[in-house]
């Protein structure tokens, strides 16, 4: 007989969690940065409360987040049988229950769904009602394309999930996923206590070499090996095709170490948290292309003046990745960090007034970078979002 195992394997899904008491268990579907989890709660024999399902899940949360912004979408499925489920809603009539059935007002929890295993004759063939999927009106109608196949699963398998064995003392030795018995059934949500396994962070490996590189061309120009005249930008940068190249050599130099220190302590701020999000490969396409849009916008700015200038320095590539942040704030409602994304939206606030008055600031490639990072990261994102629909409607 196929497993439910089995079934969630075939979608991507792996076993994540389990309590020592076998009650409580998840699968996990990781994509990018997006993270499906569904959540076993077995409730043939107890029942659990909804702070216990609340403190289940919260341990998720914090081990596959861990700051970097993920979207992570929770399914609760509660094993039982019809007593059960009579238990959960007092007064249902489990024998009959039927899409649709129910109201709002029976103490249905959201994101739930219940696989009740019936042994009660159906009153229309007399056969066992067996293995069935019941969703109450207040659940989700599907959850990324597993409805109908775990419909299909239990009319011909049943249910059957395959528990993992472990040693107790090797499981405590090891720290492993595997957590601690609930002492007792409380409502206070303290019941489950959970072993959270330190995470270590990766290194962001192409911020730090973008910060390598500026500080190496620093270097070099501070000893004079090269003229960073020649590298910067100038009204001639767009009017002459042979000098199209400034705009990318300018981002890579710097006037003095207070100039570089302030752009690489940035660079390195945001532009780690924006690495974590992104395909590397995409990460360096937006450090680019935010710097040369900013190029592109001051020497157009700037020409219109008439007036000769120069301009050096990371800061448009910067500004594209503080503004790649704002868009992943806004667009993936990551609204648990919103104090921490209000005080990159006030900062940016104040650079770019404090840039438009002092003289001797290119504000105008602040703007440009920035503008051309949120517009890039809405893109990629929604590239994504795309990418990912078709994949779970194939499935």
């Amino acid at each position: 007989m196929s497993t439910i195992n089995e079934l969630l394997l075939s979608l991507g899904y792996r076993i994540y969690l389990c309590s020592f008491d076998q009650r409580y268990m998840s699968f996990v579907q990781e994509e990018n940065y997006a993270v499906n989890i569904i959540c076993f709660f077995d409730e043939r024999e107890q029942t659990s409360t909804e702070a216990q399902m609340q403190a289940f899940e919260e341990v998720h949360r914090g081990r596959l987040d861990y700051g970097r912004g993920k979207d992570i979408h929770f399914l609760r499925l509660v094993v039982t049988d019809a007593t059960g489920v009579g238990k959960l809603v007092p007064g249902t009539d489990t024998h009959g229950l039927e899409e649709g059935s129910g109201e709002k007002d029976l103490g249905w929890v959201d994101r739930v769904w219940y696989l009740i295993e019936d042994a009660n004759p159906d009153p229309d063939t007399g056969k066992p009602l067996g293995a069935r999927l019941f969703v109450p009106p207040e659940a989700p109608e599907d959850f990324y394309g597993l409805r109908g196949r775990l419909e299909s699963h239990l009319a011909s398998e049943g249910i059957s999930v395959e528990l993992p064995e472990f040693n107790l003392s090797e499981a405590k030795e090891t720290r492993s996923d595997l957590d601690r018995t609930p002492a007792e059934q409380g409502d206070d949500g303290r019941t489950i206590l959970h072993e959270k396994k330190p995470v270590a962070k990766e290194l962001a490996w192409m911020t730090t070499g973008m910060l390598l590189v500026n500080v190496v061309m620093y270097i070099c120009s501070s000893m004079n090996v090269f003229d960073t005249e020649p590298y910067s930008l100038s009204i001639e940068t767009l009017s002459d095709p042979t000098q199209l190249y400034r705009l990318i050599t300018y981002m890579f130099l710097h006037a003095s170490v207070a100039h570089l220190a302030g752009n690489m302590l940035m660079l390195y701020a945001a532009g780690s948290m924006v690495e974590e999000r992104m395909h590397r490969a995409a990460y360096v396409f937006l450090y680019l292309f935010s710097g040369i849009a900013g190029g592109v916008l001051s020497v157009w700015v700037q020409s219109r003046s008439g007036h000769p200038y120069s301009s050096i320095g990371a800061s448009g590539a910067i500004y594209g990745i503080m503004g790649a942040l704002i868009a992943w704030m806004l667009l993936k409602r990551q609204w648990r960090s919103i104090q921490f994304y209000n005080r990159i939206l006030i900062a940016l606030l104040l650079l770019f007034y404090g840039g438009s008055r002092e003289e001797g600031i290119d504000y105008m490639a602040h703007l440009g970078g920035f503008l051309a990072g949120f517009v890039f990261t809405g893109i990629y994102i929604c590239l994504n979002w795309k990418k990912k629909r078709k994949k779970e409607d194939r499935s």
